[in-house]
């Protein structure tokens, strides 16, 4: 099983440095607003810069675990909600620097328990004028967390084996900046969903993982992510 989830680390790397699906795959979770256009453009240069981690783990299928937190209900912005660790790039910060930075800040895991694969795609989010750069990462050791009590409610894993699944995604009506839109959104959690901008970089993983899948199926994975 590991062999094979070096594997699939090892494509992922360099399928990174290639051109990445992009607005193709983010469009799948925006939801149904007057501004979703929006959400499927390059960030303006007034945005606020911002970067978050993908952490990948090693776990018991043959796929890596995403690691996720569930956001504190104190927080300004997306309180409450499913994310990947991340926030704002400090002064003379990188991307990756920023992502590692706050990780370690968010959940305890040290930048040198991390080996950076690349990066998808940058995107913006509208309601925090926020273009966020989501760094894809390799944790090396996930077994002891130290969580934020500031800003980190919980944190979740879930199989890329789930995600990958097209029946694992569903759709319901949300009350969102006062107009009700029909939004995507995983259920990974017994009582918050998976949707947004987290689900919208995360789909364009599941998608690249699914290209690995079909060019080759080392551990006896269809294409849509079910066993054989």
């Amino acid at each position: 099983m590991v062999d094979c989830v070096v594997t699939y680390f090892d494509f992922l790397a360099q399928r990174l440095l290639q051109p990445l699906p992009a607005f193709a795959a983010h469009r799948e979770f925006v939801p149904n607003l007057p501004d979703a256009a929006t959400r499927l453009s390059v960030p303006p240069p007034t945005a606020r810069k911002s970067a978050v981690v993908v952490p990948l783990v090693v776990g018991r299928s043959p796929l890596p675990e995403v690691l996720l937190e569930v956001r504190s209900e104190g927080l300004r912005h997306h309180r409450g909600q499913i994310s990947f660790p991340g926030g704002r790039m400090d002064e003379g910060e990188d991307a990756v620097t920023a992502a590692l930075r706050e990780l370690h800040e968010e959940v305890g895991i040290a930048p040198h328990d991390v080996a950076v694969l690349g990066m998808l795609t940058p995107l913006f989010i509208p309601p925090s004028n926020s273009a966020v750069v989501p760094v894809v990462g390799m944790v090396r050791s996930a077994d002891e967390l130290t969580l934020s009590a500031d800003e980190v409610d919980e944190v979740i894993t879930v199989p890329l084996e789930v995600l990958i699944d097209r029946a694992s995604v569903t759709s319901r009506k949300r009350d969102l900046y006062g107009s009700v839109a029909d939004v995507a959104e995983w259920r990974v959690h017994d009582r918050v969903p998976l949707w947004g901008a987290t689900a919208m970089m995360l789909n364009e993983l599941v998608w690249i993982t699914r290209e690995y899948l079909e060019l080759d199926s080392p551990v006896g994975l269809g294409a849509n992510g079910m066993q054989r």
